[in-house]
């Protein structure tokens, strides 16, 4: 043993949250574009195989925040207001509420279906930002409520389909910047009480 290896502190070993917290961050970044969806896969490859938090941290030592060994995942607090960001990886994300939108949400192979009728907020605009890999995104607002749908897709459709009606009173300019990798992109106005799940084209 050398002197440098007797002063270098001991490597500790990452837990599954470590890891999962590393992969969140990832989706994170790919759907902001900092990553590409080749760089992702092997940066979620590597987090998955690895022994220390060391070997995590240079997994996202390039990205926002990401110079830090990962934190410990903090505890789900009852009654808390939705977090900003929220990632899913083999996994749908099914939002159906009237308050409490993050700001962000990513998925890697899962769907992001965000039902917005009924939404009350006193914000005159709501911005979301959304990537999915290998999934679709199904954002759905109110009939009269007027709202943007910008970003791409690869290998995939993209599609507004708004109701002509006029602008209700009182309702925020909903904006969605979303991507997709192997997924669909959709802005939908429906009635309220009317079914969520009918056909793209319909």
């Amino acid at each position: 043993m050398t002197d440098d290896d007797a002063d270098r502190p001991p490597a500790v070993r990452a837990s599954d949250a470590d890891r999962e917290a590393v992969v969140a961050r990832l989706q994170t970044a790919l759907a902001e574009g900092r990553i590409d969806v080749d760089e992702f896969g092997e940066r979620a490859a590597a987090a998955h195989g690895a022994v220390t938090t060391a070997e995590l941290a240079g997994l996202v030592a390039d990205l926002p925040g990401g110079t830090a060994a990962p934190a410990p995942a903090a505890a789900a607090v009852v009654g808390a207001r939705a977090p900003e960001r929220m990632t899913s990886l083999f996994g749908d994300v099914v939002l159906q509420g009237t308050t409490g939108l993050p700001q962000a949400v990513a998925t890697v192979f899962g769907d992001i279906r965000l039902d917005l009728r009924g939404l009350r907020t006193s914000a005159d605009r709501v911005e979301l930002r959304l990537g999915a890999v290998f999934g679709d995104v199904d954002v759905v607002v109110d009939e009269g409520v007027e709202a943007e749908l910008s970003g791409w897709t690869v290998f995939g459709d993209k599609r507004t389909q708004l109701a002509p009606v006029p602008r209700a009173a009182g309702t925020p300019l909903v904006v969605v910047s979303a991507r997709t990798v192997f997924g669909d992109l959709r802005l939908r106005s429906l009635a309220p009480g009317e079914p969520a799940k009918r056909k793209w084209w319909g």
